[in-house]
């Protein structure tokens, strides 16, 4: 009995080693399948649907978040240069009905939240007419000084609006919230350590378009205290 007794344990003992081996050898197998099923999964997304994956827009300097990044009513995809406004708007001409009175691309200060606001490009409007002015139009350029690059953008103010005698800014940047409109977080701006030109148009039915610009000092986007 005991000489069965031993070998019963025995047939067990060899039992779970082999239950042990089998579980051991197959765990690691599974997990690099399941990264690569990820990693493929992550490679193939596509935020705004354009047809080129985010990691690729990033390469290409475009924006993930925008189909169009510049503006231009053409397509990343199909666009030749995404960076670049195919036809540049014209100025328009007509009474001044608003004034460009300040135009801010580095030492920004927020003003509700009373401290100082990471680099953006910001556009302070006076109102000058007699009456509520909307439906505004920005095009602005950034011109790489060092490396004679050049992007160009073109963004409708939607729900942006002037009233009688009012001061109120534009914020062209990538954060959220009211007076803020989306910037191309690949663009030149955020990604070149040279010293940047810009150049700004903004327009409005029935008034002349306003124009100004400014000069980035090198070293790249400074973010808040």
């Amino acid at each position: 009995m005991k000489k069965y007794t031993i070998l019963i344990i025995g047939l067990l003992l060899m039992s779970i080693v082999a239950i042990s081996g089998c579980t051991s050898s197959t765990s690691p197998d599974s997990a690099p399948v399941a990264n690569n099923e990820q990693n493929s999964i992550n490679q193939n997304v596509d935020s705004d649907g354009d047809g080129i994956p985010d990691n690729a827009e990033g390469l290409l300097g475009t924006d993930p978040l925008n189909p169009d990044t510049d503006g231009d009513g053409i397509y990343d995809k199909e666009d030749s240069n995404p960076n670049l406004v195919y036809t540049i708007p014209e100025a328009l001409s007509g009474p001044k009905g608003f004034a460009i009175k300040e135009v801010l691309v580095e030492n920004n200060y927020d003003e509700i939240a009373k401290k100082d606001a990471s680099d953006h490009l910001e556009i302070s409007l006076e109102n000058l007419a007699d009456t509520e002015i909307n439906n505004f139009t920005v095009y602005y350029t950034i011109t790489d000084i060092n490396a004679s690059a050049k992007q160009s953008y073109e963004l409708p103010l939607d729900g942006f609006n002037l009233q009688l005698g009012e001061t109120k800014a534009v914020h062209i940047d990538i954060e959220q919230g009211l007076n803020h409109y989306r910037a191309n977080p690949n663009s030149l701006y955020y990604k070149s350590m040279n010293e940047l030109e810009f150049n700004v148009m903004v327009s409005t039915p029935a008034y002349q378009s306003q124009t100004s610009s400014v000069i980035k000092d090198a070293g790249g986007e400074e973010l808040a205290d």
